[in-house]
């Protein structure tokens, strides 16, 4: 075998390797396009969570979120300044098990601060989702935990304003609406853009 054999071979050996290299490379990136809820990995703290999603779950809707603390600190779409210790924001699966039925744009929070918060939605296109925000008292009791959702339509480009607070009283979460002033939206109503 001749010295220009053994380079072909070599070479062809590792042109080989490369390109199964790229093409686990490739199927893994597509297995993982969405995070792990935080909520998993947030214990003995309240978990805050904010999120958008097809009415069904279904599919990850195209909207952004963002999110102001109560110290005026931020996390997600358009996100200016310091940013929330302990937060994530993208495509989150709340049910590795079933990624398929809990799918959500989201931006959560472990260890939330009590307080009023204020949600930025960007709107993109004409579809229906639903905006939620969830709360966890940090017990892993699922007892006085608590969510407020409402079901909304996407008017092309635009931004709408949400605000809420967020509250833990003896080991028990409390989220309530606000209205553009800051004032305690009634229990029948529902946040508007």
């Amino acid at each position: 075998m001749t010295t220009i054999s053994r380079m072909r071979r070599l070479a062809l050996t590792q042109l080989f390797l490369l390109l199964m290299l790229i093409a686990v490379g490739s199927t893994t990136l597509g297995a993982t396009e969405y995070l792990q809820t935080l909520q998993l990995s947030c214990f003995d703290n309240p978990f805050l969570s904010v999120s958008v999603s097809a009415p069904r779950h279904d599919s990850f809707v195209n909207v952004d979120v963002g999110l102001v603390d109560p110290k005026g600190r931020s996390v997600g779409s358009g996100h200016h300044g310091p940013a929330i210790p302990r937060s994530q924001y993208g495509k989150v699966v709340d049910a590795p098990q079933h990624p398929e039925m809990t799918k959500a744009v989201a931006v959560e929070i472990c260890g939330a601060l009590p307080g009023v918060y204020l949600i930025s939605v960007r709107e993109h296109g004409n579809l229906d989702y639903r905006l939620t925000v969830r709360g966890d008292d940090g017990t892993r009791s699922n007892q006085g935990n608590e969510a407020q959702f409402v079901n909304l339509h996407a008017d092309s480009d635009r931004v709408c304003h949400y605000r809420f607070d967020f509250r833990m009283v003896k080991g028990t979460v409390g989220i309530q609406w606000l209205d553009n002033t800051g004032h305690p939206l009634a229990s029948a109503d529902s946040p508007t853009c």
